[in-house]
This record gives C-alpha cells, structure tokens and sequence, in this order.
C-alpha cells in the first residue's frame, strides 16, 4: 500500500499524479480545482470528445494529466458540488459519482454508481429506508433516513436525540431535499439556511452559490439575502486562477498550497490586491453573473456583489476542515462590506 500524507487536502490531487489510485473520495472543492485545470488545458479541445477518433486521445491524456489513469471509482461528498464536474469527468470516463449522508447514518446512505446515476441528484438509498417528510408543493421536504446504518442516540445526551429522532426512529437530517419517481434523491439546501427575503419570497443559497462559483476566477461564493430587499453576493478570487489565466502559468505546476500561491504571484511581480481592487476585474465577473443570472428568477438574482481581499480560510473560522462555508462567521468578519452593498 502506498500512503502519502499531506498538509492541505488540496495537494492530494499532486500526489495522484504519483499513486495513480484505483479509488478517490474527496470533497467537491478538491474536484472543482482539478475540473479548473481541465477545462483550462483543454480549450477547444472539449470538441474532440464528440468526435469519436478523437475521444479515446483526448480521455487518455485528460487522464494521465491529474494521474486517474488507474480510477475505477471516484467519490463525491459532504457538500454540493456543480453538475457541470460531473458531466466533464463523465466525458472523459472519470468515474465520479455523489454521495450522501451524515456522520449518524454511518457515513454514506445515497450513491450513485455505473448503471444507476442521475447527475443534479445524489443517487438513490442503498441501505435502510428514506422518506421526504411533509414536502411542500414543489415536492421539498426534509430528508430523513431510517435503518440499521442510524445511530441509536447521541452518547449521554437525550435532549440532542430527542431532537434528531422521531419516536420510530427516523433521522431528521436538517437538510431539504426530494425524491423522484425512480427513488433518486436530490439536495436542495438546509433548512437553517433557506434565506427569505423581505418580500417574503423562500431563497435557496447553495445552488445559486455553486453556479457562481463556476466562473473560473472565483473561488468562493456566499449569498446573502435573508431579510433583505435583493440578493448580493461575497466573492474571492481564486489565486491559482489568476496564475495560470493571468500570468500563462501552467495549471499542472500552480502550488496548491494558498500562501505558496501568494508567493508564487508575488515573483510575477503582483499582489493580490492589484486584482480584488481591479475595476477590469469586477467588470468581467460582473459579466458572468449578468449570464448566470438568467438561470435564476428575480428575487434570486445577484444584484450585487462583493469582492474580498483575501480568500475564505479555516484559520479565520470562515470554513469547516472539509472545506464546506460557515455563514454566521463570515457574516460577522464581513460585516461591514455586507452592509455596504445595501
């Protein structure tokens, strides 16, 4: 067995170049880096994969660039990840499926697998029971999952289980989601997060958040809206976007690491400063949010957006070890840039 550990998840995906690993599970943030880099060396060389001479070379060496030459499987979990991930790496035959579940239902209890996958849902129950309870007219309701993969209870605090478990033993998730008629389930956001805005109208952020964060140079997103007249949105910037889009650098040889990153921009001669200040930047963001916008109704649109100097960090408070956002924090750093844009 070959092990490697490393320092910042995101190195893992150097360290595939050298394993070749059969298996890879991983957050969407590391997947939204390594589709950064396909999608960037690629170019208009996506084209080839429907012409069918072609495809077989274009896959192959896809493949050998982020070492998943050998995959057989490939995970995706513990956050939304863009469907647009997926339907690249289905493509180019990277086998990456999404997953779901929660530390109380022993890891994982939906996936999805070669011969049943839906990409925009994360697979179907493959143990015990799920039920959407009391949805609403769209079909949303909250996931619950019942089984022998459930906890039994909180260790020494009933009042936490009480909470989290229906007397017949169903596992409230906390998470709004749907289930269609082929038992696939999909995940629409939490329910402490749905944001509703002071027109009363119900705003989902996880969606909107992960279609913004498909514009290549942000690397974070995060909407704010809840109790507000329109929606605005914090953007960082991606720095390993700029290397490689700005400065010509090959995305294979970005350092993954941030503070390397900074270095690395600061050899070109740079600061990140130069760019979350730019008036030319702002203006080409503005243009991808004015087109991604039109993915969304009006109340859910960005009006507004900020970009921040620097990115979101575990070290700040502002993000979970796997990477997902925590929203009161952030709220409470970017307090007074939030109030700005209102």
């Amino acid at each position: 067995m070959h092990m490697r550990v490393v320092s910042n998840p995101l190195e893992s995906i150097d360290y595939a170049k050298e394993v070749e690993p059969s298996l890879f599970i991983g957050v969407p943030r590391i997947y939204e880096k390594v589709y950064s880099n396909l999608v960037a060396g690629l170019g208009s060389k996506v084209k080839w994969l429907s012409i069918p001479v072609l495809k077989g070379i274009v896959r192959k060496k896809a493949k050998q660039k982020i070492g998943f030459s050998n995959l057989k499987y490939a995970i995706t979990g513990a956050a939304p990840i863009n469907s647009d991930i997926l339907h690249l790496f289905q493509k180019l035959d990277i086998p990456l499926f999404e997953g779901y579940g929660m530390t109380e239902t022993t890891a994982g209890a939906t996936i999805g697998y070669p011969g049943n996958n839906k990409i925009g849902t994360v697979g179907k129950a493959f143990v015990g029971e799920i039920r959407i309870d009391n949805p609403n007219e769209a079909g949303d309701g909250e996931i619950q999952f019942r089984g022998r993969h459930i906890m039994k209870g909180y260790y020494n605090n009933p009042e936490a289980t009480a909470e989290t478990m229906t007397e017949d033993g169903w596992l409230k998730s906390g998470d709004l989601g749907r289930e269609d008629s082929e038992g696939y389930i999909s995940v629409t956001g939490r329910i402490k997060e749905i944001y509703v805005s002071s027109a009363g109208k119900n705003i989902a952020p996880l969606v909107i958040e992960e279609t913004m964060k498909s514009i290549p140079l942000v690397s974070q997103c995060m909407l704010i809206g809840d109790n507000r007249k329109y929606c605005s949105a914090l953007f960082t910037l991606d720095v390993g976007a700029i290397l490689r889009d700005k400065h010509g650098m090959d995305g294979a040889k970005v350092p993954k690491d941030p503070a390397e990153q900074l270095a690395k921009l600061k050899e070109f001669g740079h600061e990140l400063s130069e760019y979350t200040d730019s008036p030319e930047i702002h203006a080409e963001l503005q243009e991808h949010v004015d087109r991604l916008n039109g993915q969304f109704s009006n109340p859910e649109q960005l009006k507004k957006f900020t970009i921040l100097p620097r990115d979101l960090s575990v070290d700040h408070g502002e993000l979970t070890p796997t990477l997902k956002i925590r929203r009161i924090q952030i709220r409470e750093n970017w307090a007074s840039e939030i109030e700005a844009m209102y």
